[in-house]
């Protein structure tokens, strides 16, 4: 029977103290995953993570409703963020690790931001007061519901998308990411936030702003489906 694509997914963790602190992550990420025939494995926060990454063949770096540390992208914090330096730190050694080994990256909402960061880039702080005529990113009802249209702006290395087209997708962000050399930028709403990035060199980098787990807009199974095609390739490269 073939080995399958173990793709790793970082969680996060609630704010119960220890001895009762529980990782938490959506069950969506992982049904995600294993409808794009991969199968997805939990990443509890630890040091060594070159033991993950010798195990895994795809790396999902997922949202999470806290913001990265301004410092990491050379800013000065314009307001009072909630932080989780514990897990930022993690998820920053395995995208870092990953990214020498050429392995995927998909990141999606914080985990886009925090792949901008790692690849050199920066982020916009606060949407609302810094993106003049800013749409709404952060609505209040459920993200199984499209919020506001992106345009593919460019083609990309490694997936199937058609510049020009644009789709409604969903949104749950207030922080984004500034344009860079360090990257390409692949789609744009059209208050000229980033929605969605492709490291310009090495392997499978990409971030979407977006919550593609939720399978709610028509290009979310371009972005599954090319990462698991792209952990598939890197896994019968090096297995």
């Amino acid at each position: 029977m073939p080995r399958k694509t173990l793709i790793g997914i970082t969680p996060d963790i609630n704010d119960i103290q220890a001895p009762e602190t529980e990782y938490v992550v959506r069950r969506n990420y992982a049904d995600a995953v294993l409808q794009a025939r991969g199968l997805p494995i939990i990443l509890p926060f630890g040091a060594d993570t070159d033991a993950y990454l010798n195990t895994i063949d795809g790396l999902l770096v997922t949202g999470g409703m806290f913001d990265i540390d301004p410092q990491l992208y050379r800013q000065a914090a314009r307001m009072q963020y909630v932080v989780k330096p514990e897990r930022t730190a993690f998820e920053k050694a395995l995208i870092e690790g990953a990214r020498r080994r050429g392995m995927p990256i998909l990141g999606i909402c914080n985990g886009m931001q925090l792949l901008a960061v790692c690849l050199g880039g920066e982020l916009v702080q606060d949407i609302p007061s810094e993106v003049r005529g800013a749409l709404e990113h952060k609505p209040t009802h459920s993200a199984t519901i499209t919020q506001h249209q992106v345009e593919v702006v460019s083609q990309s290395r490694h997936l199937q998308l058609a510049a020009g087209t644009a789709y409604a997708v969903n949104s749950v962000h207030h922080q984004s990411v500034l344009s860079s050399d360090a990257y390409d930028v692949l789609a744009v709403a059209s208050d000229s936030v980033i929605e969605a990035i492709e490291a310009n060199d090495g392997g499978f980098a990409v971030g979407v702003q977006w919550h593609l787990e939720y399978c709610a807009s028509q290009i979310d199974d371009a972005f599954w489906s090319g990462f698991l095609g792209a952990a598939r390739e890197y896994s019968s490269r090096i297995r």
